[in-house]
Parts: structure tokens; C-alpha cells; sequence
């Protein structure tokens, strides 16, 4: 049976349960706009899954792996150099003995449940399921039950609707309340939750505390939700002061010039891409220049212009 089409007009969600219900075997290709994903499954059973795209693999890493950025990095710039692409490397990395036997299950778990929950809330792609044996470079897995995650996914989705009427964009900008009072409500500071508050400083937008934290969107934006709730802080809209796409380009080089002298001119840099003003295109060449000075020239000063460079970022677009 021809199993295809496009997700704006099938929802991902009721492609995987008519898998799972029918309880087939072989491959799910799932394309967008900027990476591909494909979905192991064997008997409607989820075995793994493939994103081309590696910041929820990065962002675990370094959070239940205790692995630093750089250690990451590495192994990545390692495959990317003999592969020529990032497309396969989490199935790579899952392979290697990057990750304790102690946390494997947890890991795993981890990387398969989030990476799903961010599949299923985009649009338009294709999806195309390819009916045959699972390959054997996934023997390391284990099948997991899809309807236990579907089931979160949905919960998920539900409560970021709330929040969407609270908070309406990821540009807003959320500050500290140094005042409180009123009938508030209590809230159990965890350290996942200070390590988000800790970012909230009146400047950073809330895509800028995305891209600088470990933990995942929804749970920022949920903790970021219950904090505005709770009265530590607020939120407000963004500045309409963007850079146009030139003082982007003239930003950029300042802060590579600032940080790394004359070195900055080994950093690759397309400025045609920075000038195109895509967001996708303008994300990646940034990571690039990060890895490139990680691996390069200095891995101290790499996550200072990742900061400074995502900061001008946000505000270009």
C-alpha cells in the first residue's frame, strides 16, 4: 500500500497511529522545508527515528550527558569531515561509545520522545512510508510504544494553546518583576527553572533563551508561562529596532574583528547567505562560525560570539 503525501493536508499524528493500528513494518521519510527525518518502524512499533537537524541531539548531550559543547562539536566536525553531510549522525552518535550504558534507556528515551514532540508540531512537508525490513544499522534500539507518546504530544499541544494566548510570539521580550506583590502565586524553583529564569534579563528575547539554553522549547515556554503567572515576570513585545541587512553584515565582522583579531579572517563566512535574510540560512551560518572557531582557532571565545552573533540575530529578523 502507497503510504504518501503532504503533512498540511494529513496531520503527522494520524500518520503514525494508522502505523502503529496497522501495525506496519519499514521506513517513514519525512521531508520539510530545511532537514529530513525518517522513523524507524517495525510492527507499529517505533524503533528509532533520524533528524538531519542536531540541536535537540546537542542540547541532551551536554545536559543528561554532562558532555561538554566542545567534546560534542568535535565528534560532530569528526563526521561531518567523512560523511560530507550531518544527515545520519544521531544514529552515529547513538552507535558510538559516546553515551554511558548506565543512561542509554534514559538517553535514548529522551532523544526519541523529544525529537518526535518536535516533529509533530510542523507543517508543511511531505511524508512518504517506504514498506520493507528495518535496516540493520538500528540493531542497537529498542521498540517503544508510539500511543504513549502521541498521547503526550497531544497534552503538549493543548497546554501551548494556553500559552499562546499569554505569551503570542517568541519574540517577546520577558523581564524580571524586582516588585512583586498582590495574590500571586507560589512556584517551585527547581534548578531547570533558574537555569531559565537566570537568562531572562529585560534584553534577551524568548527565542534568545531558546537558543541558549539545554532544556526543551516546551519546557521554557511552559516555565516561562508559570513564572509570568506567578508574578516574577513580564513580558512585553518586541523593540521595532532591526537591523537592516547590511549593519547585520558590518555587526558580524565587528564582533569576529573584537573577539579575534586577525585571526577572524580565517572564520568562513558566506555574507551573501547573511544577506538573504532567510532565518534558516542566517541560523546556520552562524552555528557554523561556532563550530568553525570551536574546532579552529579558539574554543574559549567560541560561545561568547555564539551569544553576541545569535543576540544580532534575533533582532535582524
Amino acid at each position: 500500500m502507497d503510504i504518501k503525501g503532504n503533512i498540511t493536508n494529513l496531520e503527522l499524528f494520524d500518520v503514525l497511529k494508522f502505523l502503529e493500528i496497522s501495525k506496519k513494518t519499514g521506513v517513514l521519510n519525512l521531508r520539510f522545508e530545511n532537514f529530513a527525518a525518517k522513523l524507524f518502524v517495525k510492527e507499529g512499533k517505533l524503533y528509532f527515528l533520524s533528524i538531519s537537524d542536531n540541536n535537540i541531539l546537542e542540547k541532551l548531550a551536554v545536559k543528561l550527558l554532562d558532555m561538554g559543547k566542545k567534546d560534542y562539536l568535535q565528534i560532530l566536525e569528526k563526521y561531518r569531515t567523512y560523511y560530507k553531510t550531518t544527515a545520519g549522525f544521531d544514529i552515529y552518535f547513538f552507535k558510538s561509545e559516546s553515551i554511558p550504558k548506565a543512561k542509554e534507556n534514559e538517553f535514548t528515551s529522551s532523544y526519541i520522545s523529544e525529537t518526535l514532540n518536535y516533529i509533530l508540531f510542523l507543517t508543511n512537508g511531505e511524508f512518504a512510508f517506504d514498506e520493507k525490513p528495518l535496516p540493520d544499522i538500528i540493531n542497537f534500539a529498542n521498540p517503544m510504544d508510539l500511543s504513549p507518546i502521541l498521547t503526550e504530544c497531544k497534552k503538549r499541544r493543548d497546554e501551548l494553546s494556553v500559552i499562546s494566548k499569554v505569551i503570542p510570539s517568541k519574540n517577546y521580550i520577558p523581564s524580571v518583576v524586582t516588585n512583586r506583590s498582590g495574590n500571586i502565586r507560589p512556584l517551585s524553583l527547581t534548578p531547570a527553572v533558574w537555569n531559565v529564569l537566570s537568562l531572562v534579563d529585560g534584553k534577551k528575547s524568548i527565542n534568545q533563551i531558546l537558543s541558549l539554553t539545554v532544556e526543551n522549547d516546551f519546557f521554557v515556554l511552559k516555565t516561562l508561562y508559570n513564572l509570568l503567572q506567578s508574578g516574577y515576570i513580564k513580558v512585553d513585545p518586541p523593540h521595532n529596532e532591526h537591523l537592516n541587512r547590511q549593519e547585520l553584515i558590518n555587526s558580524v565582522k565587528k564582533v569576529l574583528k573584537e573577539q579575534l583579531g586577525n585571526k577572524a579572517e580565517k572564520v568562513p563566512v558566506d555574507y551573501n547567505v547573511l544577506n538573504s535574510g532567510d532565518k534558516q540560512e542566517l541560523t546556520k551560518t552562524i552555528q557554523d562560525i561556532e563550530r568553525y572557531v570551536y574546532m579552529f582557532i579558539d574554543d574559549k571565545k567560541a560561545a561568547k560570539i555564539d551569544y553576541l552573533l545569535k543576540q544580532m540575530l534575533m533582532n535582524s529578523i
